[in-house]
């Protein structure tokens, strides 16, 4: 799996199929989600945009399902596991149809026709807010932790415990005197706003594409009915192995918070959800690599390692990422 940044220079060399070349005849095999091309649809000019998408189609052998297809596919299996009777008596298997089918196909055939159009459209909109809003949101959480020398380089010691800002009340699922991993409480909370409210942009200004994937299978009603037992659910019975993206998700974020907090990193919390899908990503940020590394050492299943991507050091792009695979 290829960064942003990576493709960006294979379009910026118009190298996407020597890429595909290389990448072919070294039995390597690249696998793309639709993240990585939407982030591209916000490229400011209209050239290198069209490019950088006719890269990414010249060189990817598999497009994935979007994250938000596969965090849902995790939520849903542990509904299943642990609570049956919130399932659907029948999934909207026709819906979850068409979703998929838009992210895995028509939306890369529609890229470089319509990327000019993206630019103005709700989606781009709603992404881009989205991301400020979780840029601002680091900026802050960074503030507190340095401000109390907090220290995230082992996250299986970041824990939480009920406040008034985590349980308003003892009712709701916290046993006394428990303290949690912090990416169940987290996770718990931006699931709720997801499902219960039926919005996850009152938490995120994103919008209900989680509740919409895991909605066609799961009876969110029945899910959100009790609040204790929901997040008893979430708090106590999940099991990270289980969910690694949702795992991974919190993580990038947390890792993130403790370095430069830059406007790339809602997209980065992204790519970090699909390290399960690769063997290898490869990127020229520095900074990413390093919160790559952190998740992956300590992430519950094994998931691709990062790889940085020197283009300064070679002739071309397509050159700096056979030396770098030579390496594997």
């Amino acid at each position: 799996m290829l960064d942003n940044n990576i493709w960006s220079y294979l379009g910026d060399e118009q190298a996407g199929s020597r890429f595909r070349a290389l990448v072919r005849s070294m039995g390597h095999h690249v696998v793309t989600p639709p993240g990585v091309l939407l982030e591209v649809l916000q490229h400011p000019r209209s050239d290198k945009r069209e490019a950088i998408v006719r890269a990414i189609l010249a060189g990817t052998d598999e497009r994935l399902r979007s994250e938000a297809d596969l965090e849902g596919a995790e939520v849903i299996a542990e509904v299943r596991r642990l609570h049956p009777e919130w399932v659907r008596s029948a999934a909207d298997t026709g819906r979850e149809a068409t979703w998929r089918t838009y992210w895995t196909k028509t939306f890369w055939r529609q890229a470089v026709e319509l990327h000019e159009l993206f630019r103005g459209t709700g989606l781009a909109q709603n992404t881009a807010r989205s991301a400020q809003f979780m840029v601002d949101v680091q900026k802050e959480q960074q503030r507190v932790w340095r401000k109390g020398k907090f220290d995230v380089s082992d996250l299986s010691r970041i824990t939480a415990f009920p406040s008034d800002e985590t349980a308003p009340g003892p009712q709701l699922g916290w046993k006394a005197g428990d303290k949690i991993a912090a990416w169940r409480p987290r996770t718990q909370e931006v699931y709720w706003y997801s499902f219960a409210v039926g919005r996850r942009s009152v938490l995120t200004h994103e919008d209900t594409t989680g509740a919409d994937w895991v909605g066609a299978r799961v009876d969110l009603s029945a899910m959100c009915a009790s609040r204790e037992e929901f997040n008893r659910f979430w708090l106590y019975q999940v099991e990270a192995e289980n969910m690694p993206r949702n795992w991974l998700r919190w993580a990038a974020e947390t890792v993130q918070a403790d370095m430069k907090v830059t406007g790339g990193n809602p997209r980065d919390v992204q790519h970090a959800s699909h390290l399960p899908d690769c063997d290898v990503f490869l990127t020229a940020d520095k900074n990413f690599l390093r919160v790559l590394n952190r998740i992956a050492e300590q992430a519950p299943v094994p998931v691709g390692r990062g790889l940085r991507i020197a283009p300064a050091a070679h002739d071309d792009i397509v050159e700096a990422i056979e030396a770098t695979l030579s390496t594997l």
